[in-house]
């Protein structure tokens, strides 16, 4: 067998052997058809799967500490001291220095008391409603009776003679006269209707006698006494009160 018929063989026997076995696969097809394959196989689906949501922990509001109350001020009495005066030092009214420490009376107050000066948001724990006093238009003349008065003497009538040099405070001064018996004015008071306060030291007035009262400062006399304001007090159309050391309302003298 030479070579030319020995390629022949092998290529012969490749064609053969291919025939063959397509043959056997095609036949193996038609008796045994493919079955289809189920969806999931085909496509492969991946789903994620959704996470929750991660929420912020809700932190609770803070808590605001409140402010703390307004703290009033504690003021001691000192001698010559008057709620007018007191009232002025501190930028507030007789009438709220008297809510706050329960005075119904202002001529009462003593050396050495403790007074509350309340403050602005200051409210009293125990502040009883202020009533505005009824003033009489026209107070009756009572003659004072003293103790230690002689019953053979006339009764004391004390009043408001005149304001003279009103709006200036060097000029500015008040009259008291009485005429009646003698009386001793300590503890008498004078005052307007917008809460400034005198109180009267001891001092005897006779019969016929007067008194001048200086709104300014300066050293008392027998006839004359110095309120110590820092601004005038009087003025047209404006009453001066004058009252007991009762708290009685002797004299009521409007300004001209």
């Amino acid at each position: 067998m030479n070579f030319k018929r020995l390629v022949l063989y092998l290529f012969l026997n490749a064609v053969v052997s291919a025939s063959v076995a397509l043959g056997v696969l095609w036949l193996w097809q038609q008796t045994h058809p493919l079955l289809p394959l189920p969806a999931a196989a085909v496509v492969a689906q991946v789903t994620a799967t959704p996470q929750p949501a991660v929420l912020s922990p809700t932190l609770p509001a803070p808590r605001l500490s409140p402010s703390p109350a307004p703290t009033p001020t504690v003021y001691v009495v000192q001698a010559g001291d008057t709620l007018g005066t007191i009232a002025q030092r501190f930028g507030v009214t007789v009438d709220v220095i008297m809510a706050a420490n329960g005075i119904t009376n202002p001529n009462l107050v003593s050396v050495g008391q403790s007074l509350v000066i309340p403050v602005p948001g200051y409210v009293p724990p125990t502040a009883p409603p202020s009533t505005p006093s009824l003033l009489p238009t026209n107070p009756p003349q009572t003659p004072l009776a003293t103790a230690t008065q002689d019953p053979n003497q006339p009764q004391p009538v004390v009043t408001i003679r005149g304001v003279s040099g009103t709006g200036v405070l060097a000029d500015e001064a008040l009259v008291v006269a009485n005429d009646g018996g003698p009386v001793d004015l300590a503890g008498w008071t004078l005052r307007d209707e917008s809460g400034h306060l005198y109180t009267f030291p001891t001092l005897k007035l006779l019969k016929s006698g007067t008194v001048t009262v200086h709104t300014a400062a300066g050293s008392d006399t027998g006839a004359d006494l110095y309120w110590g304001q820092s601004v005038a007090v009087w003025a047209s159309g404006k009453s001066a009160l004058l009252s007991d050391q009762g708290g009685n309302l002797r004299a009521r003298f409007q300004v001209p």
